[in-house]
């Protein structure tokens, strides 16, 4: 395999793709940048977030997911006609939106958005540990979405999401990713 790459940003959505890493155990190079790197800096393929793998280079943090599943976690993703496929693309983008979502709680309606958004996978994640039917990918890119709300939305209000949560946030690669890229 080729070296991985990530140019990574505390705090950022590249903390995604540094959990995953984690998750899934394979080797890989961190380029830490300030935290005030700058969106356009963000979307040059050196600068966070980016990743790359040999000639492969990306900056948004789905497609990082679905290509390191894809390529080297095959038991965290969902392979086109598997069955939960659908759920795992769904849930994976959403995590996108409900950033989108933490960001625009200001702007009119938005606040009521964010908590329907809320809802919906409180919801989803009633009875059910992980949002397919084991931790994959997708818990990934939807964890940090939902630690992000909950510094703004508390998660104790659905504690469906509150325990969710909870269990992104005591995954041991989720805590080494913290270590590796707050430390």
């Amino acid at each position: 395999m080729t070296e991985l790459v990530l140019w990574h940003v505390p705090r950022s959505r590249s903390v995604r793709v540094l959990w995953l890493l984690e998750e899934i155990g394979c080797p890989y190079r961190l380029e830490r940048l300030p935290a005030a790197a700058s969106l356009e800096q963000a979307l040059h393929p050196s600068q966070a977030p980016a990743l790359q793998d040999g000639d492969v280079k990306m900056h948004e943090t789905g497609a990082m997911t679905e290509w390191l599943c894809e390529t080297r976690a095959p038991q965290l993703w969902r392979a086109p006609a598997a069955q939960g496929r659908i759920g795992w693309l769904d849930w994976l983008h959403f995590a996108e939106t409900l950033l989108h979502l933490v960001a625009a709680r200001d702007v009119p309606g938005g606040r009521a958005r964010l908590q329907s958004a809320l809802d919906l996978l409180a919801d989803w994640l009633d009875g059910s540990e992980w949002l397919l039917s084991h931790f994959s990918g997708a818990d990934c890119q939807m964890g940090y979405s939902v630690w992000m709300a909950a510094q703004v939305v508390p998660a104790q209000d659905r504690p469906a999401l509150a325990a969710y949560l909870d269990r992104c946030l005591s995954r041991p690669a989720f805590q080494a990713q913290t270590q590796a890229s707050w430390a």
